[in-house]
């Protein structure tokens, strides 16, 4: 619906994922806009699990810098990851009218006409299901809390949202989500949050051509 070019694989092995990612940083990505990679399994650290063995993730991102595919250089390259980053269950707290109502708004200008080059690793955004250490929650029938989320909300918003805003949204719906484990002994409703990191040097939207 956001007008990509979308190839799905699943359960593949190890051996068969490397050669896929290594297949697409080779492509030629002249035409291309930006480049989205998701992966939907289990992890832990940073790590996702394949069909038989895991990989680390900065062996799937390293394909993609600029000086190992150069026709991404300056254009986004958007890697999602579905998975639990550990095994600690974070809990919910209670939340002040001030510490719902902080905002920040403070914006830096740069000259963009001035950058001649730009880093190999600029322009990836880095987006997680959970922050580094916790558990990703996934209903067994509807799936995981976060793609739920972040497909909802790219559904009704994804063409007019700058992207980290939208993704600041997804944190925000999901931190509203909750569960009550029967495997704790204290009873205590545990939550998630979902974390990005942006190394993107211009603002990201999915408009239409």
């Amino acid at each position: 619906d956001l007008n990509f070019d979308v190839r799905s694989y699943d359960d593949a092995k190890q051996t068969e994922v490397l050669d896929r990612i290594h297949e697409a940083a080779e492509e030629d990505h002249s035409d291309a806009d930006c480049f989205l990679l998701v992966f939907l399994s289990h992890g832990e650290n940073n790590c996702v699990y394949t069909y038989d063995g895991m990989i680390n993730i900065q062996d799937i991102t390293a394909a993609f810098r600029g000086d190992n595919c150069p026709s991404l250089v300056g254009k986004p390259k958007i890697f999602i990851f579905q998975a639990c980053r550990g095994n600690k269950c974070d809990t919910s707290v209670v939340i002040t009218a001030a510490s719902a109502n902080d905002e920040v708004n403070n914006e830096v200008v740069v000259d963009a006409s001035a950058i001649k080059t730009l880093p190999a690793a600029a322009d990836f955004i880095m987006c997680y299901s959970v922050a580094e250490g916790f558990y990703s929650f996934r209903d067994p029938i509807k799936g995981s809390w976060y793609i739920q989320d972040l497909c909802e909300l790219l559904e009704k918003c994804g063409s007019r949202l700058e992207f980290t805003e939208l993704l600041t949204l997804v944190n925000r719906k999901l931190a509203m989500r909750s569960v009550r484990m029967r495997s704790d002994p204290n009873g205590s409703e545990k939550k998630q949050v979902p974390c990005f990191a942006s190394m993107l040097t211009k603002k990201l939207y999915f408009r239409q051509k």
